[in-house]
């Protein structure tokens, strides 16, 4: 039993044995009433019994109640400082326990149909990162007019289903200060799949304490500086590995698709062998678009692996959800031509961090970042949104990353 609990048992005893005895004494007046004199007009009593063991006895009660002060006080400031750590800490951990509900689907055992917002559905059930869906619509000047709109046989002015790379969370507040994760959960990130969650917003259902409390999940689920940076480089790796493996899985499903297509010339009708010749053309096209895309991988720098896995998904168009083999994609833009972040190409990025000296300034913007309406680099002010990487990358993968901003 804690000391809070037995504080509150003694004083609900004393309570009850206060009130006992009260309605002894108003009882037993009522049981004989007028039968006995009252104290103060009796003779009472005398000098040897008042001085005597009556004495003794109210000074010994009166003594163990000062004792049970004077031991009490003491503990009372000695047990308290303890007791607000436990309260905090229990406020925190009911408060990990809220975010996580939020955060759940009906996969995780947080999971609460009434409460639940599904985030693990896009960022994944271990918050590692995962796909959300998201319908891309035409942006060329012909598709505005009429007779393009939703046309199949104009297929660049169709919408088209994408899925976008949801990040992972297990990291992000080794890239984001608290203050800067509650902002995106409030605001979102407008053009993308991440909603805007806040009542601040207007667009949200969460107030504060629900924002803090999805803030304090995040806290709790964070992986250590030295995993981030191992899982960044592993990360990195499989960038170029998903490339190859991605053109031999599309070689073999046109070899599939041309031994189906020998096999309905040898015997299949004049429509079967139409069909699978659209096949063996569609897929040749794929193939195609993957080993373009694989050579292209394959030459890339370090530096541009790295941006294209930890900043493309800002500073470039399309990058969190380009796929080589969706050829009706529109054509990618070139790496760090802008988006939810500034455009770094056409020597953008020599302009603000000029000179030798602004490599360093680069790198501190890069690694640490700056708080909101503070300056960077040459008049440059920050809007409190770009992450830091010093806790996810090396210094040699930072700096590999601003050589290759310096070449853009």
């Amino acid at each position: 039993m804690s000391f809070r609990s037995t504080l509150i048992l003694l004083n609900v005893i004393a309570l009850v044995l206060i009130l006992a005895f009260l309605a002894w004494r108003i009882l037993s007046v009522r049981r004989n009433p007028g039968t006995k004199v009252p104290e103060n007009l009796g003779d009472g009593h005398s000098d040897e019994q008042l001085e005597g063991p009556r004495l003794e006895r109210a000074l010994g009660t009166s003594l163990i109640f000062v004792l049970v002060v004077a031991l009490a006080l003491p503990l009372y400031f000695v047990f308290e400082p303890g007791r607000q750590t436990r309260a905090l800490d229990g406020f925190d951990e009911r408060a990990v326990e809220r975010g996580a509900t939020l955060f759940a689907n009906n996969q995780m055992p947080g999971y609460d149909p009434t409460k639940s917002l599904l985030c693990a559905n896009c960022h994944g059930v271990d918050a590692q990162g995962g796909a959300a869906p998201w319908v891309l619509q035409p942006e060329l000047d012909k598709c505005d007019d009429v007779e393009n709109k939703s046309n199949a046989a104009v297929p660049e002015c169709l919408p088209q289903q994408v899925a976008w790379a949801a990040p992972a969370l297990d990291t992000v507040l080794l890239r984001f200060d608290p203050e800067q994760v509650a902002r995106i959960l409030v605001w979102g990130r407008p053009g993308s799949p991440m909603p805007a969650w806040g009542v601040e917003s207007g667009k949200g259902v969460l107030n504060s304490q629900s924002i803090n409390d999805l803030v304090a999940y995040l806290e709790s689920i964070q992986i250590t500086k030295e995993q981030a940076q191992a899982r960044s480089t592993k990360v990195a790796v499989q960038y170029r590995q998903d490339a190859a493996s991605n053109l031999k899985s599309q070689q073999q499903l046109l070899a599939d698709a041309r031994a189906a297509l020998a096999k309905a010339q040898a015997g299949g009708t004049a429509a079967a062998v139409a069909e699978a010749q659209v096949k063996v053309d569609t897929q040749a096209a794929v193939v195609a678009s993957a080993q373009k895309w694989a050579d292209q991988v394959a030459a890339m720098s370090e530096g541009e692996v790295l941006f294209r896995t930890n900043c493309a998904r800002c500073h470039t168009k399309g990058a969190s959800y380009f796929d080589p083999n969706n050829l009706r994609l529109p054509t990618p833009p070139s790496p760090g031509s802008g988006a939810f972040g500034p455009s770094l190409t056409d020597g953008s990025t020599l302009l603000q961090f000029p000179g030798q000296a602004g490599v360093q300034l680069q790198y501190n913007w890069v690694a640490v970042g700056a708080p909101e309406n503070e300056g960077y680099g040459v008049r440059g002010v920050s809007s409190g949104q770009m992450p830091h990487f010093e806790n996810l990358l090396t210094e040699k993968q930072i700096n590999a990353i601003i050589a290759y901003e310096r070449s853009l």
